[in-house]
């Protein structure tokens, strides 16, 4: 039985080199595809890389100079070197036939690293080194970066990006709705945002006991409903017995706190029968373990994709979330932020994280957050398409020296807070793809229930002195 070898083709790494210095101009087409380590064979690697320090410095390929680049460099081969680049010309067959070599090298150069990375998992488990959860995500982590190296794609002209965009704009033009993502279920809110795009990490932030766990509930349930999104839903603070407890006040109107009491009568009872009934057929997915580890958040992620169950996420909160990065909070917050958004990117749909503000918007006068109030908000402000603030204004507001307030528009009814509503305030503070706005809304905590306001209060600051 023949003995298995690493997988190389010494042929066409012989052919490709060979092609260079035959023809100058098919460097253009390898120094993008191979890379130095991509060569097996140990003289071609030298060779090659020889070659790419002449290209980038715009001087001809050919043996004179490959061998006075490899003396510069102190690249040393046993064996005379202008021999060899010679012989190297000899053999090629064909140039036209070049990107067929490359390919296969490239492809063997992939062989090489799956082999590679499988020894290093293998050597993984049987020393014990990682916790399993650790190991599978590295694991996927190999494969996945394996996968989006051989999966490589040439330079897309102006013309094939030009119709491609234009297609879409056509579609969009034929369907007259404004949105283009997962929708809120919030129209002024779907307005500003074109619903939630596919890719974008999306920050919705507030200080405790404002309601971004409820608003949060919200949005996933009327992406279910409205859009028949598979929603997965990360709770790092809540147990599943208590998020379904709001979603079944949210759905059925009755308080949660009658619910607790089981103070019900029959007609709540079968309203509660009826929102259960209502639940059962939304895609939603609940992590039972509340695991908050960033790594284990991925994996599950990763696996509702693959069985076509995943088109939003949803995590409650980011600052609950850990890493393996080492370092201070402020370093690993920044490793989170990143990984959520690499998730985005990677599984093509919109991610939402929940995140605390600092305290020392409670010291300032004006209590209004800004970007800068996100708790560690250097990487998690950049890394973000879209930043989005909870904000419950102060019920006394006090009106500037040279300024008062005259109310054009009001709705009567919207000044109560009967029954335990909030006026609460939407502050869309960032937003790469869309406005910047104040959305208003009710509150309603008893039932997880967010409205938004049907009549905004439209106010013109004025001096004192104009009539």
């Amino acid at each position: 039985m023949a003995q298995r070898s690493v997988p190389y083709n010494n042929d066409a790494e012989n052919y490709v080199l060979g092609s260079i210095l035959i023809d100058n101009n098919v460097m253009n087409s390898v120094v993008g595809r191979l890379d130095v380590n991509d060569f097996y064979d140990n003289h071609n690697r030298i060779v090659y890389q020889a070659m790419v320090s002449l290209f980038k410095n715009d001087n001809k390929i050919e043996p004179l100079t490959v061998v006075e680049e490899m003396n510069r460099l102190k690249l040393e081969l046993p064996m005379d070197v202008k021999e060899y680049l010679l012989d190297l010309i000899d053999e090629v067959p064909a140039t036209s036939s070049c990107n067929l070599y490359i390919d296969i090298i490239k492809e063997k150069a992939v062989e090489r690293e799956l082999l590679n990375n499988i020894k290093e998992i293998s050597e993984d488990i049987l020393t014990s080194k990682l916790e399993f959860n650790q190991l599978l995500d590295k694991t996927e982590d190999k494969i996945q970066g394996i996968i989006k190296k051989r999966r490589t794609s040439e330079l897309l002209t102006i013309e094939k990006a030009a119709t491609q965009v234009y297609d879409s704009i056509e579609k969009y033009s034929t369907n007259k709705s404004e949105i283009r993502g997962i929708p809120s279920g919030f129209p002024r809110l779907d307005r500003a945002t074109l619903g939630f795009a596919k890719g974008d990490l999306i920050i919705l932030a507030a200080r405790p006991s404002v309601g971004k766990s409820a608003f949060a509930l919200n949005l996933a349930l009327n992406a279910s409903k409205k859009a028949s999104a598979h929603v997965a839903f990360f709770s790092l603070e809540m147990s599943i017995e208590q998020l379904m407890l709001r979603l079944f006040s949210y759905e059925s109107n009755v308080s949660m706190a009658r619910i607790r009491r089981g103070d019900l009568d029959s007609k709540e009872l079968i309203l509660l029968g009826r929102a259960r009934q209502d639940l059962m057929k939304h895609h939603i997915y609940f992590d039972e373990s509340n695991s908050s580890d960033i790594y284990d958040i991925r994996s599950k992620c990763r696996q509702l994709k693959q069985l076509g169950k995943l088109d939003f996420v949803i995590i409650d909160y980011l600052q609950l979330i850990t890493s393996s990065v080492k370092g201070s909070r402020q370093e690993e917050v920044a490793a989170i932020s990143r990984a959520l958004k690499i998730l985005a990117k990677e599984l093509e749909v919109p991610v939402i994280a929940l995140s605390q503000l600092s305290r020392l918007v409670e010291l300032r006068d004006d209590k209004k957050p800004v970007l800068s109030d996100l708790r560690e908000s250097g990487s998690i402000e950049q890394d973000a398409d879209i930043v989005m603030f909870l904000y419950r204004p102060d019920k006394q507001k006090q009106s500037e020296d040279a300024f008062e307030t005259k109310a054009v528009v009001v709705d009567a009814a919207s000044e109560k807070e009967d029954n335990g509503e909030k006026k609460i305030e939407l502050i869309i503070a960032k937003n790469r793809q869309g406005s910047l706005r104040d959305i208003e809304f009710t509150f309603f905590p008893e039932e997880c229930r967010f409205n938004e306001a049907k009549y905004t209060i439209q106010e013109q600051r004025v001096p004192k002195n104009v009539e």
